[in-house]
């Protein structure tokens, strides 16, 4: 059981990185400031890095996503509900990649926890910590993104157009665009490398180092976008709405502020639901963001978290019913 585990939550990481690491440099290639391979490479690295320093910077985010408070000890030291609940947000994160659909981890795990907890504990579950922490970040997040992003465009074609647009200054954005989308990238690893942690220090996991298990889940995340992650890159940097590396810059600094804010304050809201309602943003101000695909990710987002919570309510089933 302890192998078929870990390799579920390598699973999982694998498919949050394949599915999240370019998230934060998807302005970058949409934007035309770095090349594909370019945006690759400084997503891929500072992912690495925020999963390494995220076993001392996200703690907070850990606590919530740890299951402690929200199920009962004994349903936490079961292996049924460990694998369920991994498998469920495994399984959920790899299907929308491989559909090209941007979804949202935290909601993945959100929806596996209360499907494996509910599966095992005839029904006894807290939700409080979970709406509380996790399910109101998730849902005004992508709100509060996409309307700090249309103001702030806004603001700067009101007031700091001419600035902008001075060669010097022209010039200097495009180091710090790069800097802002390695900065999302950073603080996307560090809100959810905790969060893949705590499922993997559930059960026999509990006596491994923080350290190795941070690290692990780093290599394997950096491994899922390395690998993996061109289909999504498209959708984020080409599919969503046309953009200049101006308004990009804008984006990811929204971006960025909002995931690091919510880290710090052990909220977790989702990377995704922040860096593509900031692109939502930028096609409402811009008035060229494509419809059919923002509708088809809002659907998806819908449906993430009760897939995530039958497929672990019913794997929970089945394993409970072999034991």
């Amino acid at each position: 059981m302890s192998i078929l585990f870990f390799a579920i939550v390598a699973l999982l990481a694998f498919a949050n990185g394949a599915n999240d690491n370019f998230k934060g440099v998807a302005t970058l290639w949409g934007g035309g400031d770095l090349t594909y391979r370019q945006a690759w490479w400084v997503a891929n690295g500072a992912t690495l890095l925020g999963a390494i320093l995220a076993v001392f910077l996200g703690a907070a985010v850990a606590a919530t996503f740890s299951g402690k408070g929200v199920v009962g000890a004994e349903v936490l030291e079961s292996q049924a509900f460990a694998i369920a609940f991994a498998a469920g947000a495994a399984l959920t994160v790899l299907l929308a990649t491989v559909l090209r659909y941007p979804i949202s981890t935290t909601h993945s795990i959100l929806g596996s926890l209360a499907g494996a907890g509910i599966a095992l504990s005839a029904g006894d579950v807290n939700f409080d910590t979970l709406i509380k922490n996790g399910a109101i970040p998730l849902v005004l997040s992508p709100a509060i993104a996409g309307g700090m992003t249309f103001i702030l465009w806004k603001l700067r074609n009101l007031f700091f157009k001419p600035v902008f647009e001075n060669e010097t200054v022209a010039k200097a954005s495009k180091p710090l665009h790069v800097l802002s989308g390695a900065s999302v990238c950073f603080s996307r690893a560090v809100n959810d490398t905790p969060k893949i942690a705590s499922i993997a220090l559930l059960g026999t996991a509990a006596g491994m180092s923080g350290v190795t298990i941070y690290a692990a889940i780093g290599i394997v995340m950096t491994l899922g976008g390395m690998i993996f992650v061109r289909k999504i890159a498209e959708v984020m940097s080409q599919k969503i709405t046309v953009m200049t590396p101006a308004q990009g810059l804008t984006g990811n600094l929204v971006t960025a502020f909002l995931v690091i804010f919510a880290s710090k304050l052990g909220l977790a809201v989702s990377t995704t639901h922040v860096s593509v309602g900031s692109l939502f943003g930028l096609g409402a101000v811009t008035g060229q963001g494509h419809i059919k695909k923002i509708l088809e990710i809002f659907l998806s987002w819908v449906l993430t978290l009760p897939i995530a919570f039958g497929l672990a309510f019913t794997i929970a089933k089945l394993l409970s019913g072999l034991s």
